[in-house]
């Protein structure tokens, strides 16, 4: 079989709710690079908080911040920020609606003490364990944050997508968090466009790619490749865009792809 490019979600694809790999998504990891294929990781997550139980695989290269960073051989070849104005329309809406904000940038995660409230202490100490920061008042006119997260606020994701429409895309959370919430992506940057940036580096050609996920930051990427694989656990919403269907997660869904595919 010719060599394939998988681009691999992390959450609900890769790990569960609880961080956890399942041993035989290890095995299908394996055997697929013994077979010749290359994966990537293809993350709403910045590169600096992919789970530590993902080290066994050894897939370093990919898209992050779900297509504003992008890595491949070792180095940034895409890095993608929001304009210093938007940032700043995006903070005071986020501050005026009582959001926790978490800003993310190519090399690390901010979190701003605006609306602070002791019940997120945990992600405090997590970002601080992961080399982030706690910063009580938003810098101004940042130029290098490329995401952001946002939890608490006094007003639906829906609402604000409809204020910030002009400026920005709001999404559902993209990992498990019993915590209302959403993330702020740059129009025109997703998962797609971070995989298009890698194929031109690679020289690689799309009809060689498949993508792999669960959730909505995940539709752009199903779309573009190739084979759209979601996953078991994935919404109705996000299968209408797959190719094919695998298993849920907990029931070596990421196995049965490879397998369904042709990977292994």
């Amino acid at each position: 079989m010719k060599q394939k490019l998988v681009f691999l979600d992390i959450d609900g694809t890769l790990v569960d709710k609880l961080e956890t790999i399942h041993p035989s998504t290890i095995k299908a990891v394996e055997l697929a690079r013994a077979n010749g294929h290359r994966l990537f990781i293809s993350s709403g997550r910045y590169k600096g908080i992919v789970p530590r139980c993902l080290a066994p695989l050894h897939i370093d290269d990919g898209v992050f911040a779900a297509g504003a960073n992008v890595f491949c051989d070792g180095k940034v070849i895409f890095d993608s920020t929001f304009e210093p104005q938007i940032y700043d329309s995006i903070i005071c809406s986020l501050i005026k609606h009582r959001a926790m904000i978490v800003v993310e940038t190519l090399e690390s995660e901010m979190l701003l003490g605006e609306n602070w409230r002791s019940e997120f202490e945990g992600m405090k100490q997590w970002i601080l364990s992961l080399g982030g920061s706690f910063v009580q008042h938003a810098p101004k006119s940042l130029s290098t944050v490329g995401k952001f997260v946002y939890k608490a606020a006094d007003c639906t994701n829906e609402q604000l997508q409809s204020e910030l429409a002009d400026i920005c895309n709001v999404i559902t959370l993209s990992y498990p968090d019993r915590s209302a919430g959403g993330e702020i992506m740059q129009l025109g940057v997703n998962k797609s466009v971070g995989i298009q940036k890698l194929l031109s580096h690679c020289g690689a050609d799309i009809a060689d790619t498949i993508a792999i996920g669960d959730g909505c930051n995940d539709i752009e990427m199903l779309d573009l490749c190739a084979v759209g694989v979601a996953m078991g656990n994935a919404s109705d919403a996000v299968k209408a865009h797959a190719d094919i269907i695998t298993d849920r997660i907990e029931n070596d869904g990421l196995y049965k792809a490879f397998e369904l595919c042709g990977l292994i």
